[in-house]
């Protein structure tokens, strides 16, 4: 009993660590979730990391040559030696040029992260969104797996009593089987969506979600014009034109000369040390000096073309970033226009489909009890009722897929 005892005392901390872990989390706990543990997310801000680095090399200067002579340097002396330090320095504009280049980098890479994480959590809600319509589409399928097993019992018993043929029985059972292949068709497609989410949240266990409704807002429309300027993707290729901008300066820069300073300190064993010749210079004796000097390029095609083709870059970036504006502005209004159909549905089955769907429902059961009508009309009343709520259940669906969309666009979170 003692060692019973110790072993649950042991294993209780693993019990509430499982517990925790699988406390069903609302869309916004998915949402923290994803952008705490998404690998997606961590390599943007490694990359965010990695041209901030970079920037720090802006000042970067050629090696430094470090060079000897020895031997017969300047007499008959085999040990004469030479020794000199030679600097390239890039002229001086260069640095900036490589400076404002590596910052524009660090920009992109910045824009590319927000791009990531937008994408991220539209992905997120998204994904949760099918999990909320997968759960409620269960709900109503148990209810269609009700009634159409009253159905079914209903038509067996009429057919064995001959008041009923084989066809309303066989109509019955079939239709039942069909309901029950959807709801596996259903826990198969809640599965998917789970691993889904779980991927996007970059979770080491299996999570759940919080059941509730699907939401639909009331999402504000912008102008399509001025919606989509703060979508994080234009500013990534807006960014893309300035690089190409700032690459085509140092390629300017990089056409003006090098300079090139050295200091050398050298033997000069044998020479004399004044102008009467007496006494000559040994191996002690030390002379030195400085050399500046300039590195022109002998032939310019080259370093101009480069130049050229970065201009044909910068204006191809240019035209891109103008047609992602034009791409992503017919985008937001072909998703503006699905939110308002999708509202326009809502409308319709509030004000129509719904409350005569469900009046429908209580008189064909009535009827059908008191045999004022047959199977047919019945089963055909039957799968309008459900096909209705299945509309009903999409059109939300839809709608908060379309709010979401819109608000992906225009570079918001809801």
């Amino acid at each position: 009993m003692k060692l019973r005892t110790i072993i649950i005392w042991l294993l209780c901390p693993f019990a509430a660590f499982a517990q925790s872990q699988s406390q069903p989390l609302t869309m916004e706990q998915a949402v923290q979730l994803a952008l705490q543990q998404n690998k997606g997310l961590k390599s943007a801000d490694a990359s965010v990391a990695y041209y901030r680095d970079i920037t720090k090399t802006s000042a970067e200067l050629p090696k430094m040559q470090l060079g000897l002579q020895y031997g017969q340097v300047n007499s008959y002396i085999k040990n004469d030696n030479n020794y000199s330090i030679t600097q390239t320095i890039p002229f001086p504009s260069v640095f900036g040029a490589k400076k404002a280049l590596n910052e524009a980098q660090v920009e992109k890479a910045v824009w590319e992260k927000a791009t990531t994480q937008q994408e991220l959590v539209y992905q997120v809600k998204q994904v949760y969104v099918q999990l909320l319509y997968q759960h409620e589409l269960h709900g109503l399928l148990m209810q269609q797996d009700s009634l159409f097993t009253s159905f079914a019992r209903s038509a067996d018993l009429r057919y064995k009593t001959g008041e009923s043929r084989l066809l309303e029985k066989t109509a019955a059972e079939g239709r039942l089987q069909d309901v029950r292949n959807q709801l596996r068709q259903n826990d198969a497609d809640q599965q998917i969506f789970m691993s889904r989410l779980q991927a996007l949240t970059g979770s080491d266990t299996a999570i759940t979600i919080v059941t509730t409704e699907i939401p639909v807002g009331n999402t504000v429309l912008a102008n399509d014009s001025l919606a989509v300027e703060n979508n994080p993707r234009l500013r990534y290729f807006k960014q893309q034109v300035t690089i190409a901008e700032k690459q085509k300066k140092v390629f300017s820069a990089s056409i003006l000369p090098d300079i090139t300073l050295g200091y050398f300190n050298q033997s000069l064993i044998g020479s004399a040390l004044n102008a009467s010749g007496m006494p000559l210079a040994t191996n002690s004796n030390r002379f030195q000096g400085f050399h500046v000097g300039l590195a022109i390029p002998v032939w310019l095609g080259p370093m101009k073309a480069r130049v050229r083709a970065e201009e044909q870059q910068q204006l191809a970036a240019g035209l891109y970033y103008d047609n992602s504006v034009i791409q992503l502005q017919s985008q937001y209004q072909q998703a503006v226009q699905q939110y308002i159909k999708q509202r326009n549905s809502l409308d319709y089955y509030h004000q129509t489909a719904l409350p005569n769907a469900d009046q429908l429902l209580q008189q064909t059961a009535k009827a059908f009890t008191t045999g004022d009508i047959g199977y047919a009309e019945y089963f055909l009343n039957l799968e309008h009722v459900m096909t209705t709520r299945q509309g009903y259940l999409s059109a939300r669906t839809d709608a908060r897929q379309a709010e979401l969309y819109i608000a992906y666009l225009a570079g918001h979170q809801l």
